[in-house]
């Protein structure tokens, strides 16, 4: 079993057992009114740049979920696949925490993986979202991602994610 096989079970059991805890904490979270749930569809264009330098430009379009347990709090999970402008292919996985300090505003931060056809590589996420409303639970929501690579190497993300509250 590779090292990120490893890492991707140990973060989900953490993430689990952090949701688990905290989703039933509270017994009046059924009056609120935000979903407690959402699932989106996510498209954007990035710049990765390595420690030499070296900068690729693509796109990126993944899937999105997250469930949020309290007014403030909430964990997800995103899966993208990028294309870029050369031969780089990759997929990122990150489970990050997410903190609301509004209803709109969403700031995230977790660990994750890119995965290639050369090497698997840890990384952090760090992002930032506005989330505007346009038909009952559906949403669109700008997001603006940046990705700290093990090795030394950065992305960043610039998109849109569409998705439905339940």
């Amino acid at each position: 079993m590779r090292n990120t096989s490893l890492f991707t079970v140990g973060v989900v059991t953490v993430v689990l057992g952090f949701v688990s805890s905290g989703a039933f904490a509270s017994e009046d979270i059924g009056h609120h009114e935000y979903p407690h749930q959402h699932l989106a569809l996510f498209a954007g264009g990035g710049s990765e740049q390595d420690k030499n330098g070296h900068k690729e430009n693509g796109i990126a379009l993944g899937l999105k979920y997250a469930i949020r347990f309290s007014e403030k709090w909430g964990v997800g999970a995103g899966v993208e696949h990028l294309s870029g402008s050369g031969t780089h292919r990759s997929w990122v996985t990150a489970i990050p925490l997410i903190f609301h300090p509004n209803e709109n505003w969403r700031l995230f931060s977790g660990p994750g993986f890119e995965s290639n056809e050369i090497k698997d590589k840890y990384l952090m996420r760090v992002g930032v979202a506005y989330e505007i409303s346009l038909h009952q639970r559906w949403s669109a929501s700008p997001e603006f991602l940046v990705d700290f690579i093990e090795g030394g190497a950065t992305t960043y993300v610039l998109g849109i994610a569409v998705g439905y509250g339940f």
